[in-house]
């Protein structure tokens, strides 16, 4: 255990720019804070808060840190680097045992494989290994359970529990879902980059800044569709016996669905059972090992491995900068013949952003910034069917409603299918839920 009387970190009035194009922007103001050993610290703050931020800067050689620190990103791609999942566990810890590790850490068999062919969920456990491996006196995990399914994150946050209790070392999480605020012990909120709660969790939890954060809509999570919306609309997707295999062994097969023009289809599934995999089927990224899959009555992969030419449908990723091609935000905008004449200010403002983002690159904006920028591209594009792969992972509350209220300002025959762990918001939103398995797709009663 490490000693429990000094902080593993100290602030004091500490303040953080961030530089850009157009000069300094603020991003952190006058912060406070101590950080004592085998505490759990939970960071909380609307998208763009300062949150990433404030992890970012405790990871980085000058922060006066006592001690080590490792750092679990948003993308766990960001921080992969071997070319295999073992030697990207044994980074730092040589002849480790890396079959434990994996079987530990839910990677299975997968140790041959390239880490960037994993799940998304995979990945983040992966490079929560590796960041324990080092053996850290401060771990800082940036939404470390916002891609795993239900049952993993419980796992997740038990690990970082016993982690800590077991190391002494100090964790901090930043995070926007109430069942993880609900373990640290220690809570901080952050608005426009300055600390406006902070204290034990018991004293803070209730405080309405902070339920204004972390609360879910009480009540009934049923929305009704919004008028107008074809009840039984021609097919607009087909999936006949669709079928994908994975590098390193797994997969589904027998895949058979009809999404119709105006239909809501949540996709639900473990992690690495597919859902991505076959959202990018749909949108024609990716060729099915067999089957038949029809576009706007189009059969798609006729000629190659990908068909994109269709404009009929578009993707909004997991990781949504990988959507964004252009240098800023106006001219992403821009690219879409649909948005191209819409008023970039209340655009934004309909996606909860400030004006003022309109000429930052895409790629500087915060994890939930650019989540939001993605679905307002792709929801906007008047495309009859549009795929959201986890569009609330690290969205706050106030995301989440945007969101919502997004889909209710769709027009009535756009289709939408939306892969997520998160079954309260597919039920608001007034999906019909289906199960993704190997043997294909199962109603959800």
């Amino acid at each position: 255990m490490k000693p429990a009387n000094r902080p593993v970190v100290s602030l004091r009035g500490f303040s953080l720019d961030r530089r850009s194009a157009a000069g300094d922007v603020p991003v952190l103001r006058d912060l406070d804070l101590d950080l004592m050993p085998g505490r759990w610290l939970t960071v909380l703050g609307a998208n763009g808060a300062g949150k990433s931020s404030l992890l970012k800067y405790l990871a980085a050689a000058e922060a006066p840190v006592a001690g080590r620190a490792a750092i679990l990103f948003q993308d766990p791609e960001e921080q992969i680097v071997a070319t295999s999942v073992d030697r990207e566990l044994a980074l730092g810890r040589p002849g480790c045992d890396a079959a434990g590790l994996r079987s530990e850490f839910g990677l299975g068999t997968a140790g041959g494989l390239d880490p960037r062919l994993l799940s998304a969920g995979r990945k983040q456990r992966l490079a929560l290994a590796v960041a324990l491996g080092g053996a850290p006196d401060l771990l800082l995990c940036d939404e470390p359970t916002s891609l795993q399914d239900p049952q993993q994150a419980r796992w997740v946050l038990d690990r970082l529990d016993r982690w800590r209790h077991e190391s002494g070392g100090a964790l901090v999480t930043a995070t926007c879902d109430p069942d993880e605020a609900a373990r640290a012990d220690d809570l901080l909120l952050l608005a426009d980059g300055r600390a406006v709660v902070a204290g034990p969790r018991g004293d803070v939890l209730d405080d309405p800044r902070v339920r204004a954060v972390l609360d879910r809509p009480g009540g009934s999570p049923a929305r009704p569709a919004p008028a107008g919306r074809p009840a039984d609309g021609a097919p607009v997707l087909e999936l006949a016996g669709v079928a994908c295999a994975f590098a390193g062994g797994g997969g589904f097969a027998g895949v058979d669905l009809a999404v119709r023009r105006g239909e809501r289809l949540g996709l639900l599934g473990e992690n690495g059972c597919g859902k991505s995999t076959l959202l990018a089927v749909a949108a024609g990224a990716r060729r099915p090992a067999a089957g038949v899959v029809t576009l706007a009555g189009r059969r798609l992969y006729r000629r190659g491995d990908t068909d994109l030419d269709h404009g009929a449908a578009l993707l909004a990723p997991q990781f949504p900068e990988y959507l964004f091609t252009r240098a800023t935000v106006a001219a992403e905008m821009g690219l879409d013949p649909a948005l191209a004449d819409r008023d970039l200010g209340p655009f934004l403002g309909e996606l909860g952003l400030p004006v003022d983002l309109e000429h930052r690159n895409p790629h500087d904006l915060s994890s939930g910034q650019k989540r939001r920028l993605a679905l307002g591209l792709v929801l906007g594009s008047a495309r009859p069917l549009l795929l959201l792969d986890e569009p609330t992972a690290a969205l706050d509350a106030a995301g989440r409603e945007c969101v919502l209220a997004l889909l209710d300002g769709l027009p009535p025959q756009a289709a939408v299918v939306v892969a997520s762990h998160d079954r309260h918001f597919l039920a608001r939103a007034g999906c019909r839920l289906l199960v993704l398995g190997p043997g294909g797709l199962v109603p959800v009663p």
